[in-house]
């Protein structure tokens, strides 16, 4: 049996399976924090066989999303991928359970689950995801907001593959807590596998086959071991970013109000977030009634997050190097600097 334990700020994540292949999979996503988890949060477990759906009881679809169907009895929800998985999840125990021959399938279904089940559990804990490319310059950070597919991880590779002094945060969602500090959160970069940069070490490449999209290739973050921050470090600039049509990238000052349409979207409201509904509907009248509280808690780690960050445009062109100088050239510039 191969085990594989996470710990993301306390929040811990017990990974059982019989495939050795499966575990290292999910190592190679969530390699930062690869720790014991004693009191594990999450237990999930991977089980290599084609599901008996006529072992299941007979249940109304309680929900439908574009990659399931969820079935659910109370305490066991039954979330159906088409007849090529299933995975049960207790929502009492925390446990989830995932039943199918393919391994490929059984790895997504995983990483989505661990990342919808430790976010929730991170945002009672009042650590919100942004979706956002976060840096540490100086012992300070800087956060670009792009939506999906708007160039965040071309813009991390560019940084961590060059000489500099600055540091990933996330690629993707830095951790905002309440002081509005920024709390590391690197998980695997994926990059269409046309995109793969020559010279990284095959080692730390893996294909990732997925339910709705196209493949891509993921690349564990070891790889740039010493080019990932370890500490929360203050957010001192937000960086709004919009893609031209033009080849020139240009960084300038813009008023605070400018943010607000983006952090809602971003942040407070989690568009380009996997949030995982096939869980999140799945709760009591009560449970439903606790989500009120933790919008309240984003919306204050946000005014936080404006109330002490400077804001810019950053616009950002079609010209890759170009777009990486000029945000080193602000981050070089603006990164010694005493925030006023």
């Amino acid at each position: 049996m191969s085990i594989s334990q996470f710990d993301f700020y306390g929040v811990g994540a017990h990974i059982e399976s019989s495939e050795e292949e499966f575990n290292r999979s999910l190592e190679h996503d969530y390699s930062y924090f690869l720790a014991p988890a004693p009191h594990p949060h999450l237990n999930l477990i991977f089980e290599r066989a084609l599901p008996n759906y006529d072992r299941l009881p007979e249940l109304t679809c309680s929900l439908a999303t574009p990659r399931n169907i969820c079935f659910s009895d109370g305490r066991l929800t039954y979330i159906d991928y088409f007849g090529q998985a299933i995975n049960i999840y207790d929502k009492e125990a925390n446990q989830c359970r995932i039943i199918t021959t393919d391994i490929e399938l059984a790895h997504e279904i995983a990483y989505l689950t661990i990342l919808s089940r430790i976010s929730e559990a991170l945002e009672k804990q009042r650590l919100h995801r942004i979706h956002g490319l976060g840096i540490e310059s100086a012992g300070r950070g800087t956060i670009i907001l792009l939506p999906s597919g708007g160039g965040k991880s071309t813009l991390a590779l560019s940084l961590l593959q060059r000489e500099n002094p600055f540091r990933l945060i996330s690629e993707d969602s830095p951790l905002l807590r309440p002081d509005g500090c920024l709390l590391p959160f690197p998980l695997r970069i994926g990059v269409h596998p046309q995109n793969v940069p020559p010279d990284i070490d095959s080692r730390y490449i893996r294909m990732d086959k997925r339910i709705e999209f196209s493949p891509k290739i993921n690349i564990d973050i070891r790889y740039f071991e010493n080019k990932i921050c370890r500490q929360p470090v203050p957010a001192a600039f937000l960086l709004l970013g919009n893609r031209t049509t033009g080849r020139q990238a240009q960084i300038e000052p813009v008023s605070k109000s400018a943010a607000l349409r983006h952090v809602i979207a971003n942040s407070i409201i989690g568009i380009g977030l996997y949030q995982g509904l096939e869980f999140l509907l799945q709760k009591s009248l009560g449970e439903s009634a606790k989500h009120l509280s933790l919008l309240f808690s984003r919306v204050y780690n946000n005014w936080i997050l404006l109330k002490h960050t400077r804001v810019y445009e950053f616009r950002i062109g079609r010209d890759k190097s170009q777009n990486y100088e000029c945000l080193r050239s602000f981050l070089m510039e603006h990164g010694s600097k005493t925030q006023s």
